[in-house]
C-alpha cells in the first residue's frame, strides 16, 4: 500500500539536531515562530552530545588566524558571535561552568543535554515539532528560492514548506566515501571519533539545490587514537586519545619526524594521515608522563593514564628504561629502529645546544625528552568532523558556483567549508556561532 504524501508549514525548517540545529531552533522558538527541526538519527544531540560541552574558542580574530589558515572572514563570525551565544545559554538558565582555559583558547562547559531538552520544549511550545528517524530526500523550491524539504519516515513521505531553510547536519565524517574522495584516500579506514549518522547530507542536499563545494579542503578535525585499538565507544573517546603528542615526538616508519608536533595534537593528526601507512610512533619521557600525559586536558576531568588504558587493550606500547631499546621495539612494528633511535638522539642534542637547528622546527614544549623510563606507543588518526563542506558568506548564507546567495537557504557547523582548515579553534563555537549568525540574518536577533 503506498502512503499518503502530507504537508506542514513552518517559519524555519533546521536539518539536524546538534549543536547548530538545537541552537537555532532555540532562538527562534524564543521569538514566538514555529520551527520543525528534521533528525536522520533516532536520538538528537548529534555529536555535541557525545561531547565534553567545552564550548570554546580563540580569544580574537588575531588569535584565531595565528592557530588556523582558514577564511578570516568565516573566522570572524565565531569570534564575534561568540559572546552572543553563551549570553544565551545563560538567558536561558542553562548550566554554564566558570571560563577556564582550552587548548590555546578561552572557554565554559556547558551543559549541552540540558540545552537540547529544555529547546525540544520550547519548540514544541511554540507550535513546532523536532520529527526523529527522518531522512531529508530533497531541498525544495518555489522559483529560485529554497522553500523547504521533501522528507522521509517509516509512516511515508511527508514535504515541509519553511520561509528559510537552515543545513546543520553536521559533516561528512560518517562516510568514507567521501573521507577518502575529499580528506585523503587513507582516511577512507580513519577511526570516526563522532556520530556516524553525519554523512554528507548537508553538501548534499546544498549542492542539489545550487550551492557549491567550499573548495579543495583536505583538512578535519580529530585526534591521535592509541593503535591498533579499533573498538571504540563514544565514552571511551576521551580515554585513548594521546592529547599529549604535543608534548613529545612523532615519527614515521622511516624514523623521522615529519611535523612540529607542538604545534597541537590536532594538527598533528592530519599530518599522521599523510605517513606511510596513516601511523607513526609516539614517543615520550617520564617528565612529560607525569606532568602532562596523566593530567586531564581541561580543568575538572578525571586524571586518566592513557598509556596504560592503550596497552590493556591491546596497542602497540612499550615502556623502556634506555632509549636505545626502542630500535629492536620499533623494527619489530615495521618502524626504521635505528633510525628511530637517531632521530631522538639529535633532537635531544638540539634541544640541549641548538633548539633552532632541529628540523621540522619545534615552536614550543621545546626540552629534551631524557628522562627514564620512556615510552613510545603507536598511534592512529581519528576523526571527529570534517572541514570541507558548503560555500557560505559571513551571513551564513549557502553560496552558488558564482558566489551569489542561494535565496532561502543557510548552512551553520561543519557543513559549512572553508572555516578551518589546518587549525582549529573550537568546534561546538563553530556550530553555535554560526547557527547565531543565520538567525540574526533572518532576523530572529539583533
Amino acid at each position: 500500500m503506498q502512503h499518503q504524501r502530507e504537508g506542514v508549514g513552518c517559519d524555519l525548517l533546521v536539518l539536524g539536531s546538534g549543536m547548530a540545529g538545537m541552537t537555532a531552533a532555540a532562538t527562534v522558538a524564543a521569538k514566538g515562530a514555529k520551527v520543525i527541526v528534521v533528525e536522520k538519527a533516532a536520538t538528537i544531540g548529534g555529536s555535541a552530545a557525545l561531547s565534553g560541552g567545552y564550548v570554546w574558542t580563540c580569544t580574537s580574530r588575531g588569535h584565531m588566524a595565528r592557530n588556523d589558515d582558514g577564511d578570516p572572514r568565516l573566522h570572524a563570525v565565531v569570534v564575534d558571535e561568540y559572546p552572543t551565544l553563551m549570553d544565551g545559554f545563560r538567558a536561558r538558565g542553562i548550566d554554564v561552568h566558570a571560563p577556564q582555559r582550552v587548548l590555546y583558547g578561552r572557554g565554559q562547559q556547558v551543559d549541552l543535554l540540558g540545552h537540547f531538552k529544555q529547546t525540544e520544549m520550547a519548540v514544541e511550545a511554540a507550535g513546532g515539532h523536532i520529527v526523529r528517524a527522518t531522512e531529508t530526500i530533497e531541498l525544495t523550491k518555489s522559483g529560485r528560492r529554497v522553500s523547504g524539504a521533501l522528507t522521509r519516515h517509516a509512516d511515508g513521505e511527508m514535504e515541509v514548506r519553511a520561509d528559510a531553510v537552515l543545513l546543520a547536519t553536521g559533516g561528512f565524517q560518517g562516510s568514507p566515501e567521501l573521507r577518502a574522495k575529499l580528506i585523503h584516500p587513507a582516511a577512507r579506514d580513519m577511526v570516526l571519533r563522532s556520530n556516524s549518522t553525519s554523512s554528507g547530507d548537508g553538501l548534499r542536499l546544498g549542492v542539489a539545490a545550487g550551492g557549491s563545494n567550499g573548495g579543495p579542503n583536505p583538512g578535519f578535525y580529530g585526534h591521535l587514537l592509541a593503535h591498533p585499538v579499533t573498538a571504540v565507544t563514544p565514552a571511551e573517546f576521551i580515554n585513548f586519545t594521546q592529547y599529549h603528542s604535543d608534548h613529545a615526538l612523532l615519527l614515521n616508519r622511516e624514523g623521522r619526524r615529519f611535523v612540529d608536533e607542538s604545534r597541537a595534537d590536532h594538527a598533528s593528526t592530519q599530518s599522521t594521515l599523510r605517513q606511510t601507512g596513516a601511523r607513526a610512533l609516539l614517543v615520550w619521557d617520564t617528565r612529560v608522563q607525569n606532568s602532562v600525559a596523566v593530567v586531564p586536558p581541561v580543568a575538572g576531568a578525571v586524571p586518566v593514564d592513557r598509556f596504560a588504558m592503550a596497552i590493556a587493550a591491546g596497542a602497540r606500547g612499550v615502556m623502556l628504561e634506555r632509549l636505545a631499546d626502542i630500535v629492536a621495539i620499533a623494527s619489530q612494528w615495521g618502524y626504521a629502529g635505528a633510525c628511530c633511535h637517531a632521530t631522538i638522539d639529535s633532537y635531544n642534542a638540539a634541544m640541549r645546544m641548538a633548539p633552532e637547528a632541529v628540523a621540522p622546527a619545534r615552536e614550543d614544549n621545546a626540552i629534551p625528552l631524557d628522562r627514564a623510563p620512556f615510552y613510545a606507543l603507536e598511534v592512529q588518526p581519528a576523526i571527529t568532523f570534517s572541514y570541507g563542506g558548503l560555500s557560505v558568506d559571513e551571513n551564513a548564507r549557502v553560496l552558488d558556483p558564482a558566489g551569489q546567495a542561494v535565496d532561502g537557504l543557510f548552512a551553520a557547523g561543519a557543513d559549512v567549508g572553508n572555516i578551518y582548515r589546518a587549525g582549529y579553534g573550537g568546534g561546538l563555537a563553530l556550530a553555535g556561532t554560526f547557527a547565531i549568525r543565520a538567525m540574526r540574518t533572518l532576523g530572529y536577533v539583533t
